[in-house]
């Protein structure tokens, strides 16, 4: 039978366990809830993509936009629920594409179209779209980076906490051939636009930190851009 101080001295220590168990952060992890991608060749200036379900409020939706031509760029990116688009990166290479990366959080549910507008026809646009739920968009991450080769990486590297949401898109000047995602990402289903466009995502087995790495099997120029939002 415990004394009473002993009893006291196993009550103080187990308030202080439940205690520190309080305060530490616990994260979420991120869910990827669905996707979908859409391009053209000999496009109009504007590129509409849809997702097969409907949006439910509060998530998170994250586009990824690919233009062939420097001199294409993106005038506006509106939605059919009048959600407020963030530029979150762009890629800054002079040779093109041009890669953009955008988030909205979204403030009401229903069917969802994404429409880009660039600021004339374009000869190949691409947009992938993400719908992410369990998602913060405060301390957004980004990285972006360009160059010629097989390697395809951004030229920096950023830091995440686990579960979160990592999106790389990736624009070639490239008509053909095809991508390898880096270790621990997804391909996205389907090249859209172009065939050297590519996404690959990750909601986990991920290292932290990346450079959102990915492998081209033909020397091309390219351009990536990259995102991470933190779990709730």
């Amino acid at each position: 039978m415990l004394s009473k101080s002993a009893f006291s001295l196993h009550l103080g220590l187990f308030a202080i366990i439940l205690l520190t168990a309080t305060l530490l952060p616990v994260h979420a992890t991120s869910v990827l809830v669905q996707q979908s991608n859409g391009g053209c060749f000999g496009c109009s200036s504007t590129l509409s993509v849809s997702l097969a379900n409907n949006v439910v409020s509060g998530d998170v939706i994250v586009v990824g936009i690919v233009v062939g031509g420097a001199s294409f760029g993106l005038s506006s990116l509106t939605d059919s629920l009048g959600s407020s688009f963030t530029q979150a990166v762009r890629s800054t290479s002079a040779v093109p594409p041009i890669v953009y990366i955008y988030w909205a959080t979204l403030s009401k549910g229903g069917v969802e179209i994404i429409t880009a507008t660039f600021s004339a026809a374009a000869p190949a646009e691409s947009l992938y779209i993400y719908e992410v739920s369990g998602v913060t968009t405060t301390g957004v991450a980004t990285a972006t980076g360009s160059g010629t080769g097989t390697s395809i990486s951004t030229s920096s590297s950023v830091l995440f906490q686990p579960g979160a949401f990592l999106l790389g898109i990736v624009g070639t000047d490239s008509l053909g051939g095809a991508a390898v995602a880096g270790a621990g990402f997804i391909l996205s289903r389907g090249n859209a636009g172009t065939d050297g466009t590519y996404a690959e995502y990750s909601t986990s087995g991920v290292s932290s930190p990346t450079s959102f790495a990915a492998t081209a099997n033909s020397a091309v120029s390219w351009a990536e851009d990259g995102i991470v939002l933190m779990p709730n």
